[in-house]
């Protein structure tokens, strides 16, 4: 069962959506169960009218139906990196692109290039996605996984279109966060204890917000 979502009003009292809504990138990071997912998945909606999601272990059907929750899935594209890594496939159009696995990055980055121009044909702005980058990390070294995230990102800002990526704590060293954090213009950090789910956002070289429920 989905915990209640971060609302609008969440959001905005320690994020700012609008500076971040013009070609910014925020990393979410924290343990499992804490989230994260809803986060990307809320930003995504908030950050612009179409979502464009890079989907690394979530089937393109599950990851749709996860966003509908959230904003429009008729306008929501997906690169779907799970789908034909399982066994499965399915028919590509003008919203969903299958990469083999994410063990090619390469591939996964033209798909998503592909996907980008489909995305620009009917939305000026889109907001895109990176559901997860831990998934990476057990494929790739760190290095590997960072500069993909440096090409990924500067195609998003040349389009001034914002984006969000998600990495779980558990599941890298904190010396591998702290290097993918590097090319990101903020930190979300999520926790999870007694009191529920909290987050905090942080700019470079600033300090922290206090931590917000949600």
């Amino acid at each position: 069962m989905r915990m209640e979502e971060p609302t609008s009003q969440t959001l905005d009292s320690a994020i700012p959506i609008a500076e971040l809504a013009v070609g910014r990138s925020v990393l979410v990071r924290g343990p499992a169960m804490s989230g994260k997912y809803d986060l990307l998945l809320r930003l995504l909606d908030a950050l612009a009218d179409c979502g464009l999601l890079v989907s690394t272990s979530r089937q393109a059907t599950g990851a749709r139906e996860d966003f509908a929750d959230y904003g429009d899935p008729d306008c929501f594209g997906i690169v779907d990196c799970a789908s034909r890594a399982q066994g499965r496939d399915g028919d590509e159009n003008g919203l969903v692109r299958y990469a083999s696995s994410p063990k090619n990055l390469t591939e996964v980055g033209v798909k998503f290039t592909d996907l980008v121009d489909s995305v620009q044909a009917d939305a000026d702005h889109a907001a895109v996605g990176v559901h997860s980058v831990s998934e990476l990390l057990m494929y790739w070294e760190t290095e590997r996984v960072y500069q993909f995230l440096r090409v990924l990102l500067a195609e998003a800002k040349g389009l001034d279109w914002p984006a969000v990526a998600v990495i779980d704590d558990d599941a890298a060293t904190e010396q591998a966060v702290t290097t993918l954090t590097q090319p990101f213009d903020a930190v979300i950090t999520t926790r999870r204890d007694d009191d529920g789910r909290a987050f905090r956002y942080q700019e470079s070289r600033r300090e922290p917000t206090d931590w917000v429920a949600f």
